[in-house]
């Protein structure tokens, strides 16, 4: 009954802090079964003395706990200490000297600020499972290449992070008249790190041209975005693109690699 009203107790007071600061099903479960399985395997191991000691008419048991509900409260104490360095690794990332110790060395080098790792749980541009998204996506290339706008441009000056750039890109129709007075946003992504995403409404100069100045926050490969729109004509550009870091007054290209993110134009 002690087991079964902590059980009860429990679950009144987490599962409304849970709704309230949902972290996905995952970690709810992982919560669940641990908080659900130490009243329970408790109240086992304490209701098998009672019997025990009714059995043998004692008040107390000479012997103290048996090493096998010992050995299994240690098992599940590790266990819950693995799955919480699991869960902070992938919800916070890992960084730092530790990083430097667990994680695999980046093939590009792009070290940053140190090794580190962080997991979104999101994947970029999946459609796989959406197949009415996908044939709208196939549809609009479709007709993006029928429209034949041409965008040429882009850094005005190789990135180097802490460094702002102009980023510029020159629009025009299929007779390469010049496009003013359409709508440009550009995304920069971070596939490991979402907080730093970056996205610019880009300033037309009346002649075809639109730009504004850039600042990334990371050095290494970003994923790029251009989204061009006029009317109900769409235009998207995909592509990668690169930042440089100076260090100790020495520029270092921090490329794009095998295993980098596949995107429909080469950066």
């Amino acid at each position: 009954m002690a087991a079964l009203a902590t059980a009860a107790l429990m679950l009144l007071m987490y599962i409304p802090l849970a709704a309230t600061h949902w972290a996905g099903i995952d970690v709810f479960a992982i919560h669940f079964a641990f908080f659900m399985m130490i009243p329970y395997g408790l109240g086992i191991i304490a209701s098998v003395r009672e019997e025990r000691m009714q059995r043998e008419g004692v008040d107390k048991l000479e012997k103290g706990l048996h090493w096998i509900p010992g050995v299994i409260i240690v098992f599940f104490i590790l266990l819950a200490t693995v799955d919480s360095i699991i869960i902070t690794f992938a919800t916070k990332g890992i960084e730092g000297d530790l990083a430097d110790i667990v994680l695999p060395k980046s093939i590009s080098g792009d070290a940053g600020e140190g090794v580190q790792s962080q997991f979104t749980g999101t994947v970029a541009y999946d459609l796989q499972d959406e197949e009415e998204r996908f044939d709208e996506y196939v549809q609009q290339l479709k007709k993006q290449k029928e429209r034949g706008w041409k965008v040429t441009g882009g850094w005005q000056k190789s990135p180097i992070l802490h460094e702002d750039s102009v980023f510029k890109l020159d629009i025009a129709n299929k007779a390469g008249e010049p496009i003013v007075d359409a709508d440009v946003k550009v995304s920069f992504l971070r596939a490991s790190q979402m907080s730093v995403d970056q996205h610019y409404a880009l300033k037309t100069d009346g002649k075809g041209g639109y730009s504004d100045r850039v600042e990334l926050l990371k050095p290494g490969c970003w994923q790029m975005q251009i989204m061009i729109t006029r009317g109900d004509d769409i235009h998207e550009i995909r592509g990668n693109t690169e930042v440089a870091e100076k260090v100790d007054g020495k520029i270092i290209h921090r490329e794009c690699v095998d295993g980098e993110p596949e995107m429909d134009t080469a950066r």
